[in-house]
């Protein structure tokens, strides 16, 4: 069994938990996304800003770490709000819930403050983004966009769903 995912006494399945800022300008509504590059995940693709929560950091202290390391913005976690999940699994990969949110208020940059992992930063208008977008983001603008606050975004050798969740739950305001 892979060390990011571990069953419970009970047969459970636990998931990886990361995540993601969504910082839109207020004057045209274009939102931040990075080209990733190096040997990280996703090289090659653009992606929103975005880590993994470590050990003792709720969600939200992660988000501001990760805005601070990544982008040399502060944030207050009062300015932050939830905007989508996306239960997500790559081809072959472990299970991962990914977390969304936006931020009302930063100070600071944003700078590419880790350029060994992130080509540029551009802004884009969420109906317009580049055609190498990480696909579970793209799925998280598209449906954050459209109101919802949960999709799926789970890819196996049989199909890929790029928004499967999001016509599944066409119907699901927020939660």
């Amino acid at each position: 069994m892979s060390a990011t995912r571990q069953l419970t006494d009970k047969g459970r399945a636990s998931c990886l938990l990361a995540v993601h800022l969504i910082l839109q300008r207020p004057d045209d509504g274009r939102v931040l996304l990075g080209l990733r590059k190096g040997s990280v995940w996703g090289a090659g693709r653009w992606h929103v800003p975005a880590g993994h929560v470590e050990s003792g950091e709720d969600a939200m202290q992660a988000l501001v770490r990760e805005a601070r390391e990544e982008l040399g913005v502060r944030i207050d976690p009062g300015d932050l709000e939830h905007a989508v999940t996306v239960h997500h699994r790559e081809a072959g990969g472990e299970p991962r819930m990914q977390l969304f949110f936006t931020a009302s208020r930063w100070s600071g940059g944003p700078v590419n403050a880790e350029p060994g992992k992130c080509e540029q930063l551009g802004w884009f208008k969420v109906d317009e983004l580049p055609s190498a977008t990480v696909g579970y983001t793209r799925t998280a603008l598209s449906s954050w966009r459209a109101g919802r606050s949960f999709a799926v975004c789970w890819r196996d050798s049989k199909r890929v769903d790029r928004g499967l969740g999001s016509r599944l739950i066409a119907g699901l305001q927020a939660i």
